[in-house]
């Protein structure tokens, strides 16, 4: 097979951007959801543009599927993503650079279930927030859409917490593990209330649901946050585990600071009559 797509893989390892190419099959098997594919080359590069690019090949009756996936994107992926380490391990390196699979490797089995829990609540409350705020601002539509990805984010967290690993068909699992998640999803998009009104109750019972998440969302965080008495900002993001985190961060501390878990410190700084924002565990946690 090598041989056959051996062009390919030449374009991709010659390009001085590319730290590791993966000859992937069996693509069912690994959950990649890229199945209409029978082989998968898996290109990761740095300084990409876009987070992810593809294109589509035929080689000697083959469907060959060539990805070029952003290194930051693909690290977050390895050390978020439950089946990960499947991938990793029935996948083929074809080329790396700097024993880069190796590092991604071991960093991908020191990360625990609490962590790749921690980064998709984390996930959750940034669709959640920023969909209410622009429900608020009255932009329904764009609203209702970042509700359904807060809900799908909330049904991958409730299987994780079950020990379960989300497939495509996500929302046959939640009817048989979590089904008042699927009944919220349901109302969402099958009510026949005006949309405004739709999502106002929505949000409603989805902050609830969210909030009883809250404590097992947020365990990784805290325990981290633990280890000092208090944190300025840079601090936290730039902790090794913590700012796996990304983008979702400073919303899940403005959460976790509302829900009372979390306690804003201001800490006199250099500049006079300025203060600088610090943050520490609220003692009963």
């Amino acid at each position: 097979m090598e041989d056959f797509i051996r062009p390919l893989v030449n374009h991709c390892a010659s390009r001085p951007n590319t730290v590791a190419v993966l000859l992937i099959d069996r693509t069912k098997e690994l959950l990649t959801g890229k199945d209409l594919f029978d082989v998968i080359i898996y290109a990761v590069v740095t300084d990409q543009e876009s987070s992810e690019q593809s294109r589509h090949f035929y080689v000697q009756g083959m469907r060959i599927g060539l990805f070029m996936v952003d290194e930051s994107l693909f690290r977050k992926r390895m050390l978020s993503e439950a089946n990960a380490f499947q991938l990793l391990t029935g996948s083929e390196v074809l080329f790396e650079r700097d024993h880069y699979m190796e590092s991604i490797k071991k960093e991908t089995v020191a990360c625990d279930h609490k962590m790749r829990m921690g980064m998709k609540f984390a996930e959750l409350i940034q669709s959640f927030s920023l969909g209410k705020n622009l429900f608020e601002d009255g932009h329904y539509l764009d609203a209702y859409d970042l509700l359904v990805n807060s809900l799908h984010d909330l049904a991958r967290f409730a299987l994780m917490e079950k020990g379960i690993e989300a497939e495509t068909a996500l929302w046959k699992q939640i009817k048989k593990n979590e089904p008042e998640i699927l009944k919220l999803f349901e109302e969402l998009i099958k009510s026949e209330e005006p949309i405004e009104k739709r999502l106002e109750l929505l949000f409603l019972a989805s902050s609830f649901f969210i909030y009883s998440k809250t404590l097992k969302g947020s365990e990784h965080i805290l325990e981290l946050m633990n280890e000092h008495e208090i944190w300025n900002y840079e601090m936290i993001s730039h902790h090794p585990q913590i700012k796996l985190y990304g983008s979702s961060l400073g919303t899940l501390l403005e959460y976790l600071i509302e829900k009372e878990l979390i306690i804003p410190i201001q800490v006199e700084s250099a500049f006079n009559g300025i203060y600088e924002r610090y943050y520490r565990v609220k003692k009963t946690c």
